[in-house]
């Protein structure tokens, strides 16, 4: 009997434990968790590569545990430095699971994808190279996404229906915003109601709107982010675990400083607008940050704009395929 099944036997209380991966980009981690019952359940699978398979190693045995324990992995979105260890565990037993239109959506057909990216790319105001260089990110990562998750070989759920995994009822709940079709987690643990909010719910700072990254939908990520807080708002929680940041316990608080971040991203915008419209969201990016440093820059940008179009804040013009946006003043 290995040291993993003596201490689940022995141990009268469920344990959530805590693995942290370093990652390239802010806010420079990422975590996953893992659930220490009779058949443990791992929640996201850190960033890909040596490093990232040695963490997870190291991780783990500081806890008495090998990949080949862990029974299953749930996944709350396809970000690299969430499912990056998938294969490690996949091939050591472990079954993989993850929203159903997250399995569909990598499937699509990458021409689709890039014509959706040389679309949406040329109206935020990429031209020639640019476009093209995005084109290649994008389908590099559908590319990467489909070899790591390999959504012929994971099981898929439904949003909003109770979901089984190893022996413990998870609540799938759909979060978009950071991602289209990211799932944050809801379930008992020892009589207390928890959540795995993967990046749609993080204490110290709001994620950000890559929701689909360049590509249809970009525009809407900001609305999209509210529905999924919405939906968090409807529920209580006595503790969260994220994907980034620390543990916490105030679901309530950090949901209204999620708004309010967001609100704060829409009001930065329409103030650049004001400033240097009719421009494009490039433009309007560079006016709001100064040198755009990561494609989440121009995403919020995005976002941001679609949210004050709706709201009738901003005017848009388009030609050749290149939106334009300038301040629309409130009718008197």
């Amino acid at each position: 009997m290995s040291d993993a099944t003596n201490r689940q036997s022995a141990a009268d209380a469920t344990s959530i434990t805590r693995l942290e991966f370093d990652i390239e980009w802010p806010p420079k981690h990422a975590a996953a968790y893992l659930i220490e019952t009779s058949d443990p359940i791992l929640v996201d699978a850190g960033n890909p590569g040596d490093r990232g398979e040695q963490a997870v190693r190291t991780e783990l045995a500081a806890q008495g545990y090998d990949p080949s324990d862990v029974g299953a992995v749930i996944v709350t979105h396809p970000h690299s430095d969430h499912i990056g260890q998938l294969p490690l565990f996949r091939e050591a037993g472990a079954t993989v699971y993850a929203p159903e239109p997250v399995l569909e959506r990598l499937e699509r057909d990458p021409d689709e994808l890039a014509a959706g990216v040389r679309e949406v790319g040329r109206s935020a105001g990429y031209q020639g190279e640019a476009i093209e260089r995005e084109v290649e990110r994008a389908q590099s990562s559908l590319e990467r996404n489909r070899r790591l998750l390999a959504p012929d070989e994971a099981v898929g759920f439904a949003f909003d229906e109770s979901v089984s995994v190893a022996g413990l009822e998870f609540e799938p709940i759909h979060t978009p915003g950071h991602q289209l079709h990211h799932v944050s987690l809801a379930t008992t643990i020892d009589n207390q109601r928890v959540l795995f909010s993967g990046d749609a719910l993080i204490e110290p700072f709001r994620p950000g709107t890559i929701h689909v990254g360049i590509d249809h939908g970009a525009y809407e990520a900001v609305d999209a982010f509210h529905e999924g807080l919405d939906r968090l708002a409807k529920r209580s929680f006595d503790h969260v675990f994220p994907g980034h940041g620390p543990v916490f316990s105030n679901a309530d608080e950090t949901i209204e400083f999620t708004r309010s971040e967001l609100e704060a991203l829409t009001a930065d915008t329409l103030e650049a607008v004001t400033a240097v419209g009719p421009a494009t969201p490039m433009e309007i990016t560079r006016r709001r940050v100064g040198e755009v440093r990561y494609p989440a820059q121009l995403l919020d940008t995005l976002g941001a704009l679609g949210t004050l179009d709706r709201r009738g804040r901003v005017h848009c013009t388009e030609r050749d395929g290149v939106r334009r946006y300038s301040f629309e003043k409130a009718a008197p």
